[in-house]
């Protein structure tokens, strides 16, 4: 490398997408982790080319690099660069793709200069990919058998619902969400319109769009001060206009942007993923204007605990949440055998075993 490629290097580092690595990483596992992602991936050169995407090789990072990239309290690294091969890559998939590495890997990602570890995502939830979104013939036999049932209909959360074999059944048929199934702790979530990643793309080359079943965890019951429809609505708004802006995790930002509205959304009055998160607690504010009173650090962490119950579960690393990852994998991975789809995680690489889904599962 000349002196004025390494010149470059650190602020074509920065930019990214890049992924950190502790170790270097073998070419032969790069690739499998890159066919994952795109089946039709390849090695070209000293590089892999991946839905559009080059894979560069590793680089090692020293001290004084890794200085310039932002980077404190290691001694060494290695990166690999993610270079689009067109003019710009295709829908975001440089970035999901070093993130999906990284995650495999036990790395980072850097992207735009901002390192961020993919393990702290908890809302890493499986999906399975199909032609077309299946209607309730289809989908609440598959589910009867899998889904842990509920016992009796709560009319509160679910005023459109219909209990059908122990599982909630919500027609939507709004935007992009079809349907809606929930067990006594595990939702199903139906959309359709979303755009086909590589992974997909290799299997149904004639497809122009895909349906999306997305598996995620019910959240607790939402208290009776949660906030009011029109303010989850505004919000996941904003939420679809940031996903945007940043990226996606199935293949589009448009898809991230849809997930982040449904964790933030209502069914017909049904508050769903979180809507209680923002609004718990809440209540009209007051005429008089008062000093906040700083909250006691005793209060803080209490708080910040039940905000992260309430919106991921059990503990990002902990023995609960891998369970809990390793159950909605399984659930994901038997939808798509008995539906003849794909199961893939939330960056649309693809599932071959429940445990795909753990992280720094190749390093």
């Amino acid at each position: 490398m000349g002196w004025f490629s390494n010149l470059l290097l650190p602020g074509r580092l920065r930019t990214g997408p890049t992924v950190l690595l502790p170790a270097r990483p073998d070419p032969k596992t790069l690739l499998a982790i890159a066919q994952l992602a795109d089946p039709a991936a390849r090695p070209d050169g000293d590089g892999i080319l991946a839905g559009g995407s080059r894979i560069l090789p590793a680089v090692e990072l020293g001290v004084d690099m890794l200085a310039k990239l932002g980077v404190e309290g290691e001694e060494r690294l290695w990166a690999c660069r993610i270079a689009a091969e067109g003019p710009l890559p295709v829908d975001f998939f440089d970035k999901t793709l070093a993130e999906g590495i990284a995650y495999r890997l036990g790395g980072w990602s850097l992207c735009q200069g901002e390192p961020t570890d993919p393990v702290e995502d908890e809302r890493r939830y499986p999906v399975v990919y199909l032609p077309a979104a299946p209607t309730p013939e289809e989908t609440l036999p598959v589910l009867a058998g899998l889904l842990r049932p509920v016992n009796e209909l709560d009319s509160a959360r679910w005023p459109d619902g219909e209990l059908v074999d122990g599982i909630v059944h919500v027609a939507i048929r709004q935007g992009r969400v079809t349907d809606v199934y929930a067990g006594a702790d595990t939702v199903v979530t139906v959309e359709e319109g979303h755009r086909v990643p590589p992974a997909v793309g290799v299997r149904w080359p004639y497809l122009t769009e895909v349906a999306v079943l997305r598996v995620s965890p019910l959240p607790p019951r939402p208290p009776a001060e949660a906030v009011e429809v029109a303010d989850v609505d505004a919000r996941a708004v904003e939420d679809l206009e940031a996903a945007g802006e940043h990226g996606q995790r199935d293949g589009t930002a448009d898809d991230e942007a849809t997930a982040t509205a449904q964790d933030g959304a209502t069914v017909d009055g049904a508050t769903v993923d979180g809507a209680a998160l923002d609004g718990a607690g809440g209540g009209p504010e007051s005429d008089e204007t008062e000093e906040p009173e700083e909250p006691s650090e005793e209060a803080s962490g209490e708080a910040s605990e039940d905000e992260d119950d309430l919106a991921y579960g059990p503990e990002t690393g902990s023995a609960d949440a891998e369970e809990a990852m390793l159950a909605r994998a399984t659930l994901a991975l038997t939808l798509a055998d008995r539906l003849q789809g794909i199961a893939a995680d939330s960056g649309a690489f693809q599932l071959g075993e429940a445990e795909d889904v753990l992280p720094g599962r190749y390093a």
